[in-house]
């Protein structure tokens, strides 16, 4: 086996939070447009632009759809990473698996607010051999792309399987 393709961890709430979001802000919008009292007046604006973030931002998490990974392995190696979203290609990552010391899956970097919610999702990283820094295997435009637990020990299966055969 030298191919695996898994998903991205995607809710299929994003379309539902993303139209939720957007009724709401112009709900809030309206208050803010009708309402005397000074006071509630400021709550209604701060309350329509925080559901407006996030209708944009949800919109765009709709928009960019689930992106799904094809782990390809050569004969001499080579690592090569395909990433897909809605059937097009959008990037592609290359590693030499002979440098690699050792594969763990782990939770996900805590870069953002989503990731002290969602503390389930899990991503794949490596060490290489020259070095003591942890890499994390799955990124596109510098966002580490989340795994469910099965999908994740998947990859760090599939990865280690061949890390012992190099050996």
């Amino acid at each position: 086996m030298n191919n695996l393709t898994i998903p991205e961890k995607y809710s299929r709430h994003w379309p539902a939070i993303s139209i939720a979001s957007a009724v709401l802000t112009v709900l809030f919008w309206v208050a803010y447009m009708v309402t005397t009292d000074t006071l509630a007046e400021g709550y209604f604006r701060f309350a329509a632009f925080c559901f407006f973030a996030l209708s944009l931002l949800s919109f765009f998490k709709v928009r960019d759809g689930r992106i799904k990974i094809n782990l390809s392995l050569s004969e001499d190696g080579g690592l090569e990473l395909d990433y897909f979203s809605r059937g097009k290609q959008i990037a592609q990552d290359t590693f030499d698996l002979n440098r690699f010391e050792s594969v763990e899956t782990v939770s996900m970097p805590n870069r953002t607010l989503y990731n002290d919610f969602a503390t389930d999702d899990r991503t794949v990283r490596f060490k290489k051999k020259d070095s003591d820094e942890w890499l994390y295997l799955a990124e596109v435009n510098g966002r580490v792309i989340p795994l469910d637990h099965i999908n994740a020990n998947k990859v760090a299966d599939f990865l280690r399987l061949h890390l012992d055969k190099a050996d």
